[in-house]
């Protein structure tokens, strides 16, 4: 069952290989990009190894596995092949689950300091990265995000009637931006809690990915001392024992839980390259549509054709 699933997989990047090799040439940037969105647009076919690779390493205690499965999942969902009609907050949830499996220092691919607060996009993911700018780049001697403003409508969000998850994820950043140990244990047990019943994958469910991603983010901000006072969750999809294993590696590994073989086996390369570096653009602001409004002509969106451009620049 589950090598039918990585064979139908493979299969269809394989179909777009071949469709497109002999065209183009191998290592040419049009064939690379080819196959990275073949990868992006199939990957839902692994849903089901994913789960299983899980459920496998939890009962083994082998968070090495555990941390592939979390790494081949996030990276292939950070791939720059959909614009989502969204500004730089659509990089919210994956940015989380990115951070439960490698270094710290991918946040500041995902969001450099050149973005602008967000503003297009869906509230909770645009709350939570407006408060990831103004934790990564405010500070004493410059602001240049309106942390007030930012604070007043996250805090907002959080008290509305929005799912329980979407507003514990808000609570939990706002929690880790004012250095409040209680505030972060009370949300994060809320994280894990009400995550399962978010409408998402069955494999989604049994770790809540995004959880780790926030705890080891507070660990980058938060004192020694205010670190070692969070109360972790207690909850059937988060493992204390991963968390712990995570934080006594010396190296993060940036092994796959999925093996490409030949003649796809560059993926396996690609896959590991560091993220694409976020950009955004602002493409009706000439516009002479007189259907768009002034805010609709200024609005950001996802550059991700430059995103692709340049992630194919440090491709070997």
């Amino acid at each position: 069952m589950l090598n039918a699933e990585i064979d139908k997989y493979m299969n269809k990047i394989l179909e777009c290989s071949e469709n497109t090799k002999e065209k183009y040439g191998e290592n040419s940037p049009t064939y690379i990009k080819k196959i990275l969105y073949a990868i992006y647009a199939n990957h839902t076919y692994l849903q089901a190894v994913y789960e299983n690779q899980i459920v496998d390493a939890l009962k083994g205690n082998d968070f090495a596995t555990l941390k592939s499965v979390f790494y081949h999942a996030a990276k292939v969902k950070l791939l720059p092949c959909s614009s989502s009609g969204c500004d730089h907050c659509n990089r919210l949830w994956p940015l989380l689950d990115l951070l439960s499996c490698t270094e710290i220092d991918n946040i500041y691919r995902i969001l450099p300091k050149e973005l602008p607060l967000s503003s297009n996009g869906y509230a909770m993911n645009v709350n939570g990265i407006n408060i990831l700018l103004c934790l990564l780049y405010n500070n004493e001697d410059n602001a240049p995000y309106a942390k007030d403003k930012v604070t007043a409508k996250a805090e907002k969000y959080a008290k509305s009637k929005q799912p329980m998850w979407e507003r514990s994820v808000i609570s939990c950043l706002l929690a880790i931006m004012e250095h409040d140990v209680s505030g972060l244990s009370k949300n994060l047990q809320n994280v894990c809690e009400s995550y399962n019943k978010m409408n998402i994958a069955a494999y989604m469910k049994i770790q809540c990915q995004n959880a780790y991603g926030l705890l080891i983010l507070a660990k980058h901000i938060f004192s020694e001392q205010e670190f070692n006072s969070i109360t972790l969750p207690e909850y059937k999809n988060f493992s204390k024992d991963y968390i712990e294993w995570f934080f006594h590696q010396n190296k993060l590994s940036d092994e796959l839980c999925i093996k490409y073989e030949a003649p796809l086996e560059k993926v396996n390369d690609i896959l590991k390259k560091p993220v694409a570096i976020t950009r955004i653009y602002q493409p009706y602001i000439n516009s002479d549509n007189a259907y768009l409004t002034s805010s609709e002509k200024k609005a950001w969106y996802m550059d991700t054709d430059t995103m692709m451009d340049e992630f194919l620049d440090i491709i070997e």
